[in-house]
């Protein structure tokens, strides 16, 4: 990996991984909104189940404010951002000024939609956002190994949260075979090799998702092996 230190490898990978987690649960949160609007407690308890994410709140207006808003919620949209722009801050050197300014614009732009009644057009700009960051760091980063460790955090989140949300197999198995794709670019010093061919397993053979979910699930997260710690403090 170059001179990139375990410490930088952490933040690298857990960056990709906060990002897409904010992304891919608000397009999947707001998708489904009005379900939960009209299944009440029934509803966003099932979702908080298939996100492994306990149900704290009180009722469905309780829910739809401190999931989305209350940074004090460790799990919620918010606090998951405020994450991916704490590792943001500490990589400023690797990923750059405009990679990282992108990141405090969907977090300003993410509180400036409290309260408001069209929270799903106001969101747009914090997606916005994040697929500039997106574009920036692919631009902008100068150490290759570095770019593919945030992309593989990326790629990880993305296959754990389909799989979670229940999106088509179809979609699923798309970003698993593009995740085996960047495992192969990143250095083989922080991929777990059991989890690995569990996964290239599954992949190749297209196994029933229904029938192998929890062990795609293990697989998932554990195939990196960089889960000393999440972000750092600054």
């Amino acid at each position: 990996m170059g001179a990139i230190t375990g410490i930088n490898i952490n933040n690298l990978f857990w960056l990709g991984r906060y990002v897409e987690r904010v992304f891919t649960t608000l397009n999947s949160f707001f998708k489904y909104a009005d379900r939960f609007i009209e299944g009440g407690q029934a509803a966003y308890e099932k979702y908080l189940a298939d996100i492994n994410v306990p149900d704290i709140y009180k009722d469905s207006e309780d829910f739809f404010d401190r999931y989305v808003f209350d940074m004090s919620d460790e799990n919620s949209i918010i606090s998951n951002l405020d994450r991916a722009l704490g590792n943001g801050i500490v990589l400023r050197d690797e990923i750059k000024t405009p990679s990282l300014s992108y990141l405090q614009m969907a977090m300003d732009k993410f509180k400036a939609c409290r309260g408001t009644n069209k929270i799903r057009y106001d969101m747009l700009p914090v997606r916005d956002a994040l697929y500039a960051f997106w574009g920036s760091i692919d631009n902008n980063m100068t150490n290759p190994d570095a770019l593919r460790i945030i992309h593989l955090g990326k790629s990880v989140e993305r296959v754990d949260m389909y799989l979670r949300l229940g999106y088509p197999s179809d979609d699923i198995f798309i970003q698993l075979d593009n995740l085996l794709k960047h495992v192969i670019r990143c250095d083989a010093g922080v991929i777990n090799a059991d989890c690995l061919e569990a996964l290239k397993y599954s992949a190749e053979n297209r196994v029933s998702l229904d029938e192998n979910r929890n062990d795609i699930l293990d697989n998932i997260e554990n195939l990196v092996e960089v889960n000393l710690f999440e972000t750092v403090t600054v």
